[in-house]
Parts: structure tokens; sequence; C-alpha cells
């Protein structure tokens, strides 16, 4: 009876047909409850702090609940060839969606430094504003991920020649480094002469930076669950493996426009003067932007009509 129903149970096609499940429904509801924990939060409710720490313990136990149905899927053969190159695809545009939003904020750190208002006396970095030094934490954590790029993919090549105490041991390598990376980073946010609120240049470094370490460390769950479930895993049954490499290198890759752009750029770049204009327009904006700043600065009246 018990191999008649093992047998009923293998698939007799190619793709998979997903049975109903409550996660999806209920990772939503999770999601909800946290950002209205976070809305509360941000108004001061008294009950904010109650309302955020179930939402997140919800959205854990949906993620965590979710994950146990798609590794009992794999572990009854639905996973064929069909179903990872879905899966594989999957991940691909969720990445490629990911990248657009990291290009939106990388963008919009570009603007506000290419085209400095006069809200921030038209210079870039702002009055005030001491930015990360690029030669100190970020570029430890720059050398991190670059070595953690290296050792997921010799976890990964390792597995493919069926050597999985390899395999483990770069796997629990590229872990530590990213744990080693959000430390890092927060120091350094610790020791940052700025705040989120000051000027569009800590509203935007902030934005870009935390939403990279946020990733970093979905990273960093992605691959320890992988780690936990490698005891089991062979060549052609390792896809949480490849998939969580794979969004490894993508949190690489952003790290490299992160800290070209936004730490060693972003704190050198010089504000536009008319003498390097080379059309009229551009004169005829830097003189006005010129005139407009110094009357920003010494007359009162002008700044309190301008905050108004």
């Amino acid at each position: 009876m018990s191999s008649q129903m093992s047998h009923t149970n293998l698939p007799t096609h190619s793709f998979h047909l997903v049975d109903a499940s409550p996660w999806p429904a209920f990772s939503s509801l999770a999601v909800f409850v946290t950002a209205l924990g976070g809305v509360l939060y941000f108004h001061q409710y008294p009950a904010a702090g109650t309302v955020r720490v179930f939402g997140f313990a919800f959205r854990v136990f949906c993620a965590s609940r979710w994950w146990r149905d798609v590794f009992r899927e794999s572990a009854l053969g639905y996973h064929t060839g069909v179903v990872q190159r879905g899966l594989h695809y999957g991940m691909l545009w969720f990445i490629v969606s990911e990248a657009m939003f990291f290009f939106g904020l990388i963008w919009a750190f570009m603007h506000a430094a290419l085209m400095p208002t006069i809200h921030i006396a038209g210079v870039w970095p702002p009055e005030g504003i001491v930015p990360v030094d690029w030669a100190g934490r970020p570029a430890r954590n720059t050398v991190l991920l670059a070595a953690s790029y290296f050792s997921a993919n010799i976890a990964k090549y390792a597995m493919d020649a069926q050597k999985a105490a390899l395999c483990r041991t770069h796997l629990q390598i590229t872990i530590l480094l990213g744990r080693f990376f959000l430390y890092y980073q927060y120091c350094e946010y610790s020791t940052a002469a700025f705040t989120f609120s000051d000027s569009v240049f800590g509203c935007n470094f902030y934005l870009a930076t935390g939403f990279h370490g946020f990733h970093v460390f979905v990273g960093v769950v992605f691959l320890t669950v992988t780690l936990f479930r490698l005891s089991d895993r062979t060549p052609k049954n390792c896809l949480s493996l490849k998939l969580s490499i794979r969004y490894w290198h993508f949190v690489d890759r952003v790290w490299v426009g992160i800290y070209g752009i936004i730490y060693f750029w972003g704190s050198y770049t010089a504000p536009v003067s008319w003498e390097s204009c080379t059309g009229p327009d551009c004169v005829l904006y830097e003189v006005l932007q010129d005139a407009v700043g110094d009357q920003f600065k010494n007359n009162p009246e002008f700044s309190a009509d301008l905050k108004a």
C-alpha cells in the first residue's frame, strides 16, 4: 500500500500543479501588519512596538512554513527540469526588478548631486554634511563582499563536483563574510556625522545603503537556510543553493555601484560653476543660481519666505 501511494505521488508530467496554499494570503497580511506597526511607530502610538513585533514574527512564521512546503515538494520529486527552469526564470525577473529599484535610488542620488538646489546652497555635498570616509569601513565592506563572491562560487562548483564538505565550508565562509558586512555597516551608521533627515544627501544615502543592507540580510538568511538543507542535496537537486548564490551575486554587484557612486563619487562631487559651461543656457542658469544663493544666505526674510 505504501509503495502504491508513493507511486501515485510521483508526477506524471513535467509540470507542477501547485496545491492550494494559505501562505501567500497570510504573508500579505503579515506585511500589512508590519507596515501598520511602522506607521503607528512614526506617530508615536503606545502599542506600535507590539504591532511591529507581532507583524515581523508573523512574517517569519509564514516564510518558514512556505519554505517548508517548497522543500517537501522538491523531496517528493515535483521539481522537474521544467519546473526548475521556471524557478530560475522567476528568480531572474525578481533580480531584474530589484536592480531597477536600486537604479532609481542611485539615479536620485546622482540627480541631487549633479543639480544641487538652492535649498542646500547649490553645493554638493551640502553645507554641514561630512560624508562617510570611502576609504574606511566602506572599503573594508567592499573587500568582504568581493571575497564572498569567490567563496560562493567555490561552494557552487564544489557541489557540482560532488564535494559536499568543501561546499559546506565555503558556504559557511560566505555567511560569515555577510555577517561581518552587516556588523561594519551598523558601526558605520552608529558613527556617521549625519542622519536620515539631514537634507537630500542623508535621505538618499540611507535609503540606498539601508536597502542594500537589508538585501544582504535576506541573502545571509537565504544562504543559512540552504546550509541547513545541504546534507541531502545532490548536483541535480540543489536548486536552493543555485538560487541563493545567484541572489548573493546580485547583492555583490549592487554594492559596486553604491560604493563607487554614493561613497566615492558622491563625496567629491564639485559644484558646477558658470566657467565650466559650454552654452548660454547653462551660463544663465548658473548666474541666476549664484544670485539666488547669495540672497538666500544674506537675506533672512528671503530664507523664511522660501521655507514657507
